[in-house]
């Protein structure tokens, strides 16, 4: 015990000297990461974007009456285990994943992968997708709200079927 307080307070001391032996830091530094750390960064980045568990939220849903029912599609990527979650102002966050259906239900024109419905009476909704399997940036998503059914503003169909991005995630 005596010894592990002494180390305590040797670290303690040695911390202090370095802070008061201090100053401005070099000009290297101060210049920023040099190429080859921006480089492995990237890197340490990207692996990061392939990893089961990365989560893409959407933060903007908004419709002029109460939305009933929300749309996820994922286009060609085969996605099939994932955890959505909703935020709305009247139910705050909640997990919906065991909500989601695939087969029949409004706006079929939406062609939409899976969909839930949202108990509101809410106009806005913030969504987020965890990935568990696939992991894709290409996702639409769209609302129902009255007798109207769309995808968000800015999700371009022609644009989204060309799969860009689409691969199996690895588990860490």
């Amino acid at each position: 015990m005596l010894q592990w307080k002494a180390g305590v307070v040797a670290a303690v001391m040695a911390g202090m000297v370095g802070f008061g032996c201090g100053g401005e830091a070099p000009m290297e530094e101060a210049a920023g990461p040099s190429p080859t750390e921006r480089y492995l960064t990237q890197l340490e980045d990207d692996e990061h974007d392939n990893q089961c568990g990365k989560k893409i939220c959407f933060d903007a849903i908004e419709r002029d009456k109460n939305i009933t029912h929300i749309f996820l599609d994922f286009g060609k990527c085969p996605v099939k285990d994932f955890t959505v979650k909703l935020f709305t102002e009247s139910r705050g966050w909640e997990d919906v994943t065991d909500r989601l259906k695939s087969k029949g239900g409004p706006c079929k024109e939406l062609e939409a992968d899976y969909r839930f419905e949202v108990p509101g009476p809410d106009k806005e909704a913030k969504v987020c997708i965890i990935f568990h399997d696939y992991v894709t940036d290409d996702v639409r998503i769209g609302a129902k709200s009255a007798d109207e059914c769309r995808y968000e503003d800015g999700d371009d169909f022609s644009a989204f079927e060309r799969n860009g991005d689409c691969r199996k995630c690895r588990k860490e």
